[in-house]
C-alpha cells in the first residue's frame, strides 16, 4: 500500500495502512490482519515499532509545547489528550526540563554558550553571563534532523538561568527540547540559542509559522 503525506508517497505493509487510516478516523475496530507468515508478520511488527517510537517522541514534544505555553496551561486537559494519569504527565514534563509541580519553581533555561576551543561568548555579554552557572557538553546533533552549523562536533559550556518561572521563561516553539549533562539539571534551550546551534528550521524564519 501506498499513503500520500505532502505531495511525498511511502510504501507500507498494507496492515500498517489500514491501521493508520482506521486511527486517524477515530475509528475503535482493529481488523484482522491479513499477513499470516512470520516474516511478513515480524516486518510489520518492525514497522509499527519505528512508527510508535518516532510517534512518542512528537507527541511528548508536542506535550512540552502545550504546557510551555503559559503558566497555568492546563494539565488536565492536556493529560486527557494524552491518555496520561496526572503522576505519568508530569515524569514526561520533567524529562523535558518542565517542572513536575509548578508551585515548587520553574525551568533551567540556556541563555548563552561558550566555544571552549576559542573561549568565544555567543549570545550574551559577559558582564550577562557572570555569576551564572554552567556546565559544559560536546554539541553533536542527530545527523539528518537539521543542518550542522558551525559548532557541531564542538565542547560548549552553556551558561543557564536557573528556576525561571514557566511563565516568563518565553520558550516557544524550542520548549521539548533539552540539554541534559550526566551530572547536572534538565536545562530548555531558549530559541535563540536553538536558532545558533541548529540553525532556524522555520521555512520562512520572518513569520511566525514559518510559512
Amino acid at each position: 500500500m501506498r499513503i500520500g503525506i505532502g505531495g511525498e508517497r511511502v510504501e507500507v505493509p498494507e496492515d500498517l495502512g489500514r491501521a493508520l487510516l482506521a486511527a486517524l478516523r477515530g475509528e475503535q475496530l482493529v481488523e484482522p490482519l491479513q499477513a499470516a507468515e512470520f516474516e511478513d508478520l515480524t516486518a510489520l511488527v518492525a514497522c509499527i515499532s519505528r512508527v510508535t517510537q518516532h510517534l512518542t517522541v512528537v507527541k511528548e514534544l508536542a506535550m512540552s509545547r502545550a504546557d510551555a505555553t503559559g503558566g497555568y496551561s492546563n494539565r488536565r486537559a492536556l493529560g486527557m489528550a494524552a491518555a496520561m494519569a496526572p503522576s505519568q504527565l508530569g515524569r514526561v514534563l520533567e524529562g523535558h526540563g518542565l517542572p513536575r509541580d509548578r508551585r515548587a519553581g520553574g525551568v533551567d533555561v540556556a541563555v548563552a554558550f561558550r566555544t571552549t576551543d576559542d573561549g568565544v561568548l555567543h549570545l550574551a555579554a559577559e558582564e550577562d553571563v557572570a555569576g551564572l552557572p554552567s556546565f559544559t557538553l560536546p554539541f553533536n546533533p542527530a545527523q539528518g534532523v537539521v543542518e550542522p552549523t558551525e559548532f557541531a562536533g564542538r565542547n560548549l559550556t552553556f551558561y543557564y538561568r536557573p528556576q525561571v518561572p514557566i511563565a516568563v521563561a518565553d520558550l516557544g516553539r524550542t520548549a521539548g527540547y533539552t540539554l541534559r549533562p550526566d551530572q547536572g539539571p534538565i536545562v530548555c534551550l531558549t530559541e535563540q540559542v536553538f536558532d545558533a546551534l541548529f540553525g532556524d528550521p522555520r521555512i520562512d524564519p520572518t513569520r511566525p509559522n514559518g510559512r
